[in-house]
């Protein structure tokens, strides 16, 4: 399909030569599917429709043009963030830069984190960070770490070391995150308990795209390898496990409970998710998520308390905790596998802990113990007493 291309003298779009809009501007850029372009005048840089108006009220400092019908915006503070065809941010976090977005993702570079590559969903493609990387092209890109460039493809596997790019880059990396396993199972076994109950998110899943349902995405091999290793170190103590109905949470605990040694089936329990203790109306909430960031619409619920097709959020933990607290027996470990949005809205309402720059990751969790008659909520290193 044609569409219409920037006038001579860069103030406004032609087609066949003849104007399509009046308005003129400073300058414009090409039109780019879904049929939107990037253009600045006196208000700032924004994008319009083939009419010439803005499909969006905000203006930026800097505007890119639309690849996978997505954009990059700068902010006054020159950071970065990807709107979608309707100039709706995608994904929470503002990045230290960002490029546009080609076969499907993007690479950004975050401060305290380093690069990487993110989905049109704003999620990460592969799971690590790197001191810096480059866009995909025909499935590969190039990344740097400690030992150099390599060339990896887009599970995150390395294919082949490489030399540097010759390309010059806007910025250079100088973090590189690498995370660690989890505490859980050596907290659980330096704690005198009576009873324990671990509220962990699912292992790494397969990465969200824009617009779409996530209930069927399923673990990354690196997410079985990782639940399986979580059970092996919860050893010594009876394990029970219970889940979320979705199959990326009844999978993780099943890996864990294997990881134990267990032979018990894996009970999946509509509190823990699908829809969950905080949700009442699930018709209600499952386009909310889709068509928001997940932590956008967390932090919202957190902060007001309310949020649409939800329970309040303190009744929402009521209940949350009420079902935990039954799946306790003496002198063992219930592992209650949920999703970041409840494990969030949970430790939040009891501890006050601020989520906003600290998201739930993969088989990230609290354990609540219960000693003698009193329990305690356990949650990056700290204990609150409940």
């Amino acid at each position: 399909m044609d569409l219409p291309i920037p006038s001579p003298d860069g103030t406004y779009h032609e087609f066949c030569g003849i104007p399509i809009y009046e308005k003129r501007f400073k300058t414009v850029g090409p039109f780019r599917f879904p049929g939107l372009a990037a253009v600045v005048d006196d208000s700032g840089a924004y994008h319009i429709d083939f009419s010439g108006n803005p499909i969006y009220e905000e203006r930026y400092p800097w505007v890119g043009d639309y690849a996978d019908d997505c954009a990059v915006v700068k902010t006054v503070g020159d950071e970065y963030f990807h709107i979608n065809e309707e100039g709706k941010r995608i994904g929470h976090n503002n990045y230290l830069y960002a490029e546009e977005f080609s076969e499907g993702t993007a690479v950004i570079y975050r401060k305290n984190y380093g690069a990487t590559h993110i989905t049109t969903g704003g999620e990460m493609v592969y799971g690590d960070w790197y001191f810096d990387a480059r866009s995909f092209k025909n499935g590969e890109a190039l990344v740097r770490d400690e030992d150099g460039w390599l060339v990896i493809d887009k599970t995150g596997q390395e294919i082949r070391r490489t030399d540097p790019p010759d390309e010059e880059y806007p910025v250079s990396g100088i973090v590189r995150f690498i995370g660690t396993e989890s505490p859980i199972p050596t907290i659980l076994k330096m704690t005198e308990w009576d009873a324990a109950v671990v509220l962990v998110r699912h292992a790494e899943r397969e990465p969200f795209t824009k617009g779409e349902p996530g209930s069927q995405k399923k673990l990354t091999t690196r997410g079985e390898r990782a639940a399986m290793t979580f059970g092996e170190k919860l050893g010594g103590r009876p394990v029970k496990a219970y889940a979320s109905p979705m199959f990326r949470c009844m999978h993780t605990a099943e890996l864990i409970l294997a990881g134990t040694g267990e032979t018990d089936n894996v009970c999946g329990n509509t509190c823990l998710g699908d829809p969950g203790a905080y949700v009442f109306d699930d018709d209600l909430t499952r386009g909310l998520y889709v068509k928001n960031p997940t932590k956008t619409i967390t932090l919202e619920y957190i902060n007001t308390g309310t949020l649409l097709g939800h329970y309040p959020i303190k009744e929402g933990t009521e209940r949350l905790l009420a079902f935990l607290k039954s799946t306790a027996f003496q002198d063992g470990i219930s592992v209650c596998v949920t999703h970041d949005v409840f494990l969030a809205a949970f430790v939040s309402t009891l501890t006050g802990y601020d989520f906003a720059d600290d998201w739930v990751g993969f088989l990230d969790g609290c354990i609540l113990f219960r000693k003698k008659e009193t329990w305690y909520l356990w949650w990056r290193g700290k204990e609150t007493k409940l």
